[in-house]
C-alpha cells in the first residue's frame, strides 16, 4: 500500500508539471514578453525620456505611459474605437501574434525622435506631431509614420508640454485593428 501512495504522488506531480509546462506555452505567457518590454518602456519613459519642444520641457506622465502601453501594445478598448494601431513588440492581441521588431526602450526613443524631428500641427493647446521615419529606422522598426500628441500646460506660469499619446500610424510591421477586425 505505501508503494501505491508514492506512485500516486509521483503521477500527480508529473501531471501537475506537464500541466504547468503546457500552460506556459500558451500565447501571451512567454517569459519576458509582456513583463520585460513593459518594464523597459516605463523605466525608459520615467528615467531616460528627455525631450524639449520649442525650448519647453516635455513631461511624459505615468498615466500617458499606461495609456500608450494598454491601447497600442495590449489592445485595451480597441473595439470601442474606429481604428487602433499597434507597436511591433511581439504581443498577442485578439488572437493575433504581432510582429516583434522593437522593444520598450526603442518605443521611448522613437517617441523622442518624433517630438524632435516631426512635422508640427498646432490646434489650440494641443500639438500633433507627425514623423516620417528615415530609411534606417523604417527598416529596423517596420514603422514608416508615427504620431505624438502633446498638450501645453503651465506650472506657476511657466509653460511645458505633456505627452498625451503616441502611436505608430503605418508601416509593414504596424498591425491595424479597424471596425472590429484586423486589416491585412
Amino acid at each position: 500500500m505505501p508503494f501505491m501512495k508514492h506512485r500516486l504522488k509521483y503521477i500527480t506531480a508529473l501531471f501537475l508539471g506537464l500541466l504547468i509546462l503546457s500552460v506556459s506555452q500558451l500565447p501571451g505567457t512567454e517569459a519576458g514578453s509582456l513583463s520585460t518590454d513593459y518594464r523597459e518602456f516605463t523605466y525608459a519613459a520615467t528615467h531616460y525620456f528627455d525631450a524639449t519642444f520649442y525650448g519647453h520641457y516635455v513631461y511624459f506622465p505615468y498615466w500617458a505611459q499606461e495609456h500608450i502601453w494598454d491601447r497600442h501594445v495590449l489592445g485595451y478598448d480597441m473595439s470601442y474605437k474606429h481604428e487602433t494601431t499597434f507597436y511591433p513588440v511581439g504581443e498577442y492581441v485578439a488572437g493575433r501574434h504581432l510582429p516583434e521588431t522593437m522593444d520598450g526602450y526603442e518605443m521611448v526613443y522613437l517617441i523622442e525622435d518624433t517630438i524632435e524631428y516631426g512635422h508640427v500641427h498646432f490646434s489650440g493647446d494641443k500639438v500633433v506631431i507627425t514623423y516620417y521615419l528615415p530609411y534606417w529606422e523604417y527598416r529596423d522598426y517596420g514603422i514608416s509614420e508615427m504620431k505624438v500628441v502633446l498638450e501645453k500646460e503651465y506650472y506657476y506660469g511657466h509653460p511645458y508640454y505633456e505627452v498625451l499619446t503616441a502611436y505608430p500610424v503605418s508601416g509593414p510591421d504596424v498591425a491595424v485593428y479597424e471596425d472590429g477586425h484586423w486589416v491585412d
